[in-house]
Parts: structure tokens; C-alpha cells; sequence
């Protein structure tokens, strides 16, 4: 009897264990993140096939989102960084763009980029900090324009807390015309 209710331990447990594996990537074992994007072959540039004519939007974990006020400023690094929020809503999304140009290079937004990142903060960051994509395993941005007068580009990027929640920003658009 002891023998069956062991087999039967084991066996369970080998099938919990093979459950949990969906077959996606995640770069990070102890994340519950994004693997819809695996950060061993990134996005190419010819993969980035959304856009609009929006300011600023992205789907964030899924939902759509579009800003409807933006800032822009050129930091004392020469970093381009956007900050954009939605009224009635508690998503901030901002972007800190150092050294990118176009049209259609593509740089990694992802695990310890601190030269492009991106953060997203909601009413959670109070308790749980903000999610920025330097702490996620995954992301990119493709670079259609920077120049005196404007920056475009589309990205992607899993971003984490420091507590480990993860938010899932994809399908971003930049169009922003510099004042």
C-alpha cells in the first residue's frame, strides 16, 4: 500500500512539474513574466509591424492605452525621455532614450539597460515601487526618426518591480514632435 501511495506521490508530482512548463521562454526562472517574447532572438526589424499615428500608446498587459498628455526633455546625458499619461486613468508610461537614432536600428530594452528603459508606474507604485524594463528580460525599441524636430519609434518591453510584479507594455508607438 505504501508502495502505490508513493507511485502516486511521484507520480503527481512529476505531472505538476510538467504542467507549469507552457513551452514559452523566460530568461528569469523565478518570474511570472512575459514569455511572449523570448530575449535569446529579439525582435528583427522587419517584426515590428504596428503603428499609428498616436503620441504616445501601447497595450499594457493587454489592454490599449494612449496618453493624452506628453512630455518631452532632453536630459543633461543628451537622453531623449517621454512621459506620457492618460487622464482618469493611473498609468504613467515614460521612456529614457539615450543614443538612439533612425531610421529602423533597433536597440534592446531589457534586464540591466540603463541607457533605454522604460517605466511604467499605476496606483500599485505607492506599495510595490515602479515597473521598469532594466529589471525585465525582455524588450526592444526600432528607431524611425529622432531628430531636432521629432522622435518615432515602436517598442516592446516586460517591466518588473523590485518586489517582482511584472507589467507587459507591447505594440508601443512614439510619434512625438519636438517643440
Amino acid at each position: 500500500m505504501k508502495k502505490k501511495l508513493y507511485s502516486l506521490l511521484a507520480g503527481l508530482f512529476v505531472l505538476g512539474i510538467v504542467s507549469c512548463n507552457n513551452g514559452d521562454y523566460i530568461a528569469d526562472p523565478q518570474s511570472n513574466g512575459n514569455g511572449a517574447v523570448n530575449p535569446i532572438t529579439p525582435l528583427t526589424s522587419k517584426e515590428f509591424t504596428w503603428g499609428n499615428g498616436d503620441v504616445l500608446s501601447a497595450e499594457i498587459n493587454g489592454t490599449g492605452w494612449k496618453a493624452d498628455n506628453v512630455t518631452f526633455t532632453l536630459d543633461s546625458s543628451g537622453a531623449n525621455v517621454i512621459t506620457g499619461y492618460k487622464d482618469k486613468s493611473d498609468i504613467v508610461l515614460q521612456l529614457y532614450l539615450r543614443d538612439v537614432w533612425g531610421p529602423d536600428n533597433v536597440y534592446p530594452i531589457q534586464w540591466e539597460n540603463y541607457s533605454r528603459y522604460g517605466t511604467v508606474t499605476d496606483k500599485t507604485s505607492l506599495t510595490d515601487g515602479a515597473y521598469y524594463s532594466y529589471l525585465g528580460n525582455s524588450g526592444g525599441l526600432k528607431m524611425t526618426y529622432n531628430d531636432t524636430d521629432a522622435i518615432k519609434g515602436v517598442f516592446y518591453f516586460k517591466a518588473v518591480t523590485r518586489t517582482g510584479k511584472v507589467m507587459n507594455v507591447s505594440k508601443g508607438v512614439l510619434n512625438y514632435a519636438k517643440m
